[in-house]
């Protein structure tokens, strides 16, 4: 399932994330962000990117400088795909903030499932 940005995705939320990281307008940066829910979306096979419960963003390298303007409030993601609706933390995504927010899962960006403190987050079936 391929997620995408939708309206109740909230980026601000994101936003906020970055700025707590120090990542600026312009910049562009390999990161971790974890908690990042994938919720599907009514049979269509796709699935919308939730940010409402993301953690602290790691900034593991700047690939780009960026200025002191403001971060820019709408936000895209490219190749978030994943096997099942579920929270995820996403390691090395390349994120940048100019124009748009993007973030980009490529082929150096791994995820993994999200633990909570007492096991998986019960998004998750098994038997």
């Amino acid at each position: 399932m391929e997620a995408r940005v939708t309206s109740q995705s909230q980026p601000f939320r994101l936003m906020a994330r970055m700025e707590e990281a120090k990542v600026l307008h312009g910049q562009e940066v390999r990161a971790d962000l974890p908690n990042v829910r994938v919720t599907a979306l009514g049979g269509s096979g796709e699935g919308q990117a939730l940010f409402c419960t993301i953690g602290p963003i790691r900034v593991r390298e700047v690939l780009h400088r960026g200025d002191n303007q403001p971060l820019p409030t709408d936000v895209t993601v490219q190749g978030l795909a994943v096997p099942m609706a579920g929270t995820y933390d996403i390691f090395n995504a390349r994120v940048s903030s100019n124009g748009d927010i993007a973030l980009v899962v490529d082929d150096k960006t791994w995820l993994v499932p999200a633990v909570k403190e007492n096991g998986f987050d019960g998004s998750y079936a098994f038997s």
